[in-house]
């Protein structure tokens, strides 16, 4: 069995929330998460997109990047980018080698997750980052990206997700995703809502954390379409804008809000991260699959919305247009396609082909009376949404970031759709 192919096998360990493993696999390793510095980020939604746009800013400060995000949408590789590259097969299969090592001797054995958590890190210290930006994967608290000590943090936003792993209350995730605070680091919040921020404010205040808020301590707008945004910020020290955002969607002006707040932040230690380069950041960050228009004729947009929050986010972006739909068998899929019913037209249901997808008649169960045809196979499912779209009524593509990937993947394939860039 290569490297690859034990990695692979680790999926079936499931989820498994506790740093006892990740601390042993970087113990071993001679603590690589300690050999530069980080930012944090934590949130339901666009903490992705979050980590795209500062990444994009500091390196047009000229600042060796390294980021990490999980789920990879066709290759493990883009978990782990390098100015914004995914990382080489040799690099990686020498990385994941070396912590199977470790793993083997381990009881009990670590979650794909950890092991892939510990090779990033590992390959950041390699490829001497000046920066790594890491994305929690699940929750904050017991998360394996929790190792860190940032030079600053962030918390996005604040939704019902993993209820199994995280609580079902907005209060009881908040205090999950306010476990990645540490002692005197700032923070960041993008989180404006009471409840879930009361819980966030006083675990700070415990860690006496340094906090900005989004409407207190800086604000944005946001004006034009989706694929036209004019973006402006508003501090007590920064103004920028109005400045074209790279990234699609009237749902990334919070996210960019944050991200300039964190560079903000950032500036102290860095002061080549000056106005200019965070214009630019805004400007050239991209993000695949994040309501991203991969064909054109017919218009096939995709986007990795994966939870009822995010699926409402995208109903407002997009017109009446043909739906493929297939989800991870956690959400709450009949709150999802309740919302998309609004824009689809059809709602085309389907599954994706892992393990982890609802099954195409649980979802079908789930839409009820709601009017959908059904789709054995996401290939299935997209042809029949190519039969339906038009120049005026585009195809949408979405429900998981596992759809996106194999959507991405079948479309380039069989549609000359564009390969993935990041």
């Amino acid at each position: 069995m290569n490297a690859r192919d034990y990695l692979a096998s680790l999926e079936f360990h499931g989820v498994k929330l506790g740093l006892d493993n990740i601390r042993h696999l970087l113990a071993e390793a001679g603590s690589p998460h300690t050999a530069y510095p980080c930012v944090h980020v934590a949130g339901t939604n666009g903490k992705g997109s979050v980590a795209a746009m500062l990444d994009a800013m500091c390196r047009a400060a000229g600042l060796r990047t390294g980021r990490y995000t999980s789920p990879h949408l066709i290759d493990v590789n883009e978990r782990f980018l390098i100015d914004s590259r995914p990382i080489g097969d040799t690099e990686l299969d020498a990385a994941l080698d070396y912590f199977r090592g470790i793993a083997e001797t381990m009881e009990p054995s670590p979650t794909y997750f950890e092991l892939v958590t510990a090779v990033g890190f590992r390959l950041f210290q390699e490829q001497n980052v000046d920066l790594a930006i890491v994305e929690v994967g699940l929750g904050g608290r017991f998360d394996a990206t929790n190792v860190v000590v940032p030079e600053v943090a962030a918390i996005t936003n604040i939704d019902l997700e993993h209820t199994e792993y995280l609580g079902d209350t907005l209060e009881q995730i908040a205090f999950e995703k306010a476990g990645i605070l540490k002692e005197g680091v700032p923070a960041v919040v993008g989180e404006t809502r009471s409840g879930p921020l009361g819980v966030i404010l006083e675990r700070a205040e415990a860690l006496h954390c340094p906090v900005r808020l989004m409407r207190r301590d800086f604000e944005f707008e946001v004006a034009g379409t989706p694929w036209n945004q004019q973006f402006v910020y508003r501090s007590g020290t920064l103004r920028i804008g109005p400045v074209s955002l790279g990234l699609p969607g009237d749902y990334q002006g919070p996210n960019a809000a944050v991200a300039v707040a964190l560079a903000e932040c950032l500036g102290q230690k860095y002061p080549q991260l000056e106005k200019q380069s965070i214009v630019e950041g805004l400007r050239g960050a991209s993000w695949p699959c994040r309501l991203e228009r991969v064909l054109e004729r017919p218009p096939v947009i995709i986007d990795v919305a994966h939870n009822p929050a995010g699926i409402r986010q995208l109903v407002r972006q997009v017109p009446r247009c043909t739906v493929v739909l297939a989800v991870s068998s956690d959400k709450n899929a009949a709150e999802m396609v309740q919302a998309l019913a609004q824009v689809a037209d059809p709602l085309i249901l389907t599954q994706f082909a892992w393990r982890r997808s609802l099954p195409v008649e649980d979802l079908c169960a789930a839409a009820g009376e709601i009017p959908h045809r059904r789709a054995d196979t996401l290939d299935e499912a997209i042809a029949m949404g190519m039969r339906t779209a038009t120049t005026d009524h585009p195809l949408v593509i979405t429900g998981s970031i596992y759809t996106a990937g194999e959507a991405r993947t079948l479309l380039i394939e069989h549609c000359g759709a564009r390969p993935v860039r990041f």
